[in-house]
């Protein structure tokens, strides 16, 4: 019995050990029409993922690429990322989401594919009763785009979710930070 637990124990060890090394993956695809290669590097105990994308068009060899970085610590997450499509227009973007006592605040920039330039200012809090979330993007003239408040309330079992969204016309806003859409 004793011989059990302490391989059990050598196995948990050394699993935990082999967790903490980054872990590199490496798709690739090759089609009729491109050939593509994706490398994603996680390293859980550092709080670093990347992925890394090429992509070569079959018909006349033009190369799309896209990266994208993320750093997690316990004061937050910064992201930075870049894309160039076939036709040779990049887009790119920097974000930083830092803790506070009480939620976070966020911050970044992007550049559309035509050289267009965005900032984004936004927090979140945690109220006693739910939570307040609002994001504000301006434009290079310092006119606002978008602007998205959310608050959310918990009262006898049910939540509540009032969203207030305002968007210029023919805006897209950007994704900063590469995470989903708030």
């Amino acid at each position: 019995m004793k011989t059990l637990i302490l391989v059990s124990i050598v196995a948990l060890a050394a699993s935990g050990a082999a967790l903490a090394e980054p872990v590199t993956r490496t798709t690739t695809y090759d089609g009729p029409k491109v050939d593509a290669t994706r490398v994603t590097v996680r390293d859980k105990a550092a709080g670093t993922y990347s992925r890394d994308m090429t992509a070569i068009r079959a018909s006349d060899g033009a190369i799309a690429t896209r990266s994208y970085d993320r750093t997690r610590a316990d004061t937050g997450v910064t992201a930075s990322g870049s894309a160039t499509g076939f036709n040779g227009k990049t887009r790119s973007f920097d974000y930083e989401r830092t803790r506070t006592d009480t939620g976070y605040t966020a911050s970044g920039t992007a550049t559309g594919r035509g050289g267009e330039t965005y900032t984004l200012a936004g927090q979140g809090m945690r109220t006693d009763s739910g939570y307040t979330r609002d994001r504000t993007v301006t434009n290079s003239a310092g006119a606002t785009v978008f602007d998205k408040n959310v608050t959310a309330t918990r009262a006898n079992g049910q939540i509540t979710r009032d969203v207030s969204t305002t968007r210029a016309a023919g805006f897209h806003r950007p994704r900063f930070g590469g995470g989903r859409r708030h």
